[in-house]
């Protein structure tokens, strides 16, 4: 594995099917991953590293049995109960996609065993990975904050004309659930104002009787 086949370190992902696809880091590497448990197959591994290794006698390995039997107690760590699959043996894959594949948190232990000298190009390759998802992850919250406050901004904005003075007490604010039509907003609550006595209070309060849906307060900051 020479240094002008691992000098491009952007991660690529290459869908094979929609449960399968190509990681891709360098020239070199290219790893199978199963998308929707984040599994890895153990040969893709052991061809990125250029291992005459068998897969299934990295089972037999002492130092593997040990990790395999404190893997569970990992997630118990966290606090909450997870259920995390180490391995499995998908036989009924196609060709090139069936055989042994391992948990993210072990690839780097199938790594190490195939090949100590070229385990850390998968070090940084999975390093990478998450780097970047971390990053993406920033971004998205980077662009909610913004949308959150621009909507605030407008709210704010609106207050002094939608809440006459002296005249607060004849309002109050309606929370409740309600589907929102634009996909990144579907995590949110609308927010509304309406007349204390006001026929749209009764109307809404006819339908959204449950307060599993719907509450309003009666002392919440509503006038500035």
């Amino acid at each position: 594995m020479t240094t002008t086949e691992n000098t491009t370190t952007a991660i690529v992902h290459e869908a094979i099917n929609e449960e399968y696809e190509w990681v891709q880091y360098n020239k070199q590497l290219r790893l199978i991953r199963s998308v929707k448990d984040d599994m890895y197959q153990m040969q893709s591994i052991l061809n990125a590293l250029r291992s005459t290794k068998q897969a299934h006698h990295w089972f037999e390995n002492q130092q593997t049995k040990e990790l395999l039997e404190e893997f569970p107690h990992m997630f118990a760590t966290l606090g909450k109960p997870r259920v995390e699959i180490p391995f499995e043996n998908r036989k009924n894959l196609p060709n090139g996609l069936r055989g042994w594949y391992v948990h993210r948190l072990l690839v780097n232990a199938v790594a190490m065993w195939a090949s100590p000298r070229y385990a850390c190009y998968i070090f940084m390759m999975l390093d990478e990975i998450h780097r970047q998802e971390r990053e993406e992850l920033e971004n998205k919250l980077e662009a909610k904050d913004e949308v959150i406050e621009a909507k605030d901004k407008n709210i704010q904005k609106r207050i002094p004309r939608s809440v006459p003075k002296g005249k607060e007490k004849n309002y109050k604010y309606m929370i409740y659930t309600e589907e929102m039509e634009n996909e990144e907003d579907r995590d949110m609550v609308m927010l509304h104002l309406v007349r204390r006595n006001n026929k749209s209070f009764y109307d809404l309060a006819k339908i959204y009787k449950s307060d599993r849906n719907w509450f309003y307060r009666e002392n919440l900051p509503i006038s500035m």
